[in-house]
């Protein structure tokens, strides 16, 4: 079932991939974030010291491929950019912490982590406020304890391919997805 669902993400984020690409940016008004501001991690000039300190840590390692972990350099990350923060990697992935040696420490946003998903979306919900993300589409609610926020949004990206997409197409990947789900639960059954 996981090798199953895990060769759906991937054609699920191919197709968003490809999306994005054909509609090059975002349509007017697709993006209203409702975010608090990423100066909202720190109250205090010490404190933002130590985040900017933990960010460039981040983008000295990941600014290129890792080709023994599979790792692929981060050269984007869209609307979450920050210059005065170093991109704020702390703000998503939380502190380095023993990061590299203990991989478990950062939030890596995948299925196969140790965190739960709703440990891991608790990240995107600091910023993102769940009123919000309620009132601009309903599978946030139905979703945001069983999937991860980075099954449909892609966050190291210089768009996020499912935001502005049309509906008739947004809903067809949710079918695409249901779908799957249940050829997989049909399989588990059959075995």
């Amino acid at each position: 079932m996981v090798v199953i669902f895990g060769r759906f993400l991937f054609q699920l984020l191919l197709c968003l991939t490809l999306l994005s690409l054909l509609l090059g940016s975002y349509p007017a008004g697709a993006i209203d974030l409702k975010t608090k501001a990423f100066s909202s991690q720190a109250n205090d000039d010490a404190q933002m010291a130590v985040l900017i300190k933990e960010n460039k840590r981040c983008i000295r390692c990941h600014h290129k491929p890792r080709l023994i972990k599979g790792i692929e350099a981060i050269t984007s990350v869209g609307v979450h950019a920050s210059s005065d923060f170093y991109n704020n990697c702390t703000a998503c992935h939380g502190p380095k912490g023993d990061h590299p040696k203990r991989s478990d420490t950062i939030i890596s946003y995948k299925i196969q982590g140790d965190m739960s998903v709703f440990t891991q979306n608790k990240q995107c919900i600091a910023c993102h406020s769940p009123d919000h993300l309620r009132s601009s589409e309903w599978t946030h609610d139905v979703h945001a304890t069983k999937l991860l926020c980075s099954t449909c949004h892609s966050l190291h990206r210089e768009f996020d391919p499912i935001i502005g997409i049309d509906k008739k197409i947004r809903i067809g990947l949710c079918r695409t997805c249901h779908e799957a789900i249940q050829r997989a639960l049909k399989l588990r059954l059959n075995n």
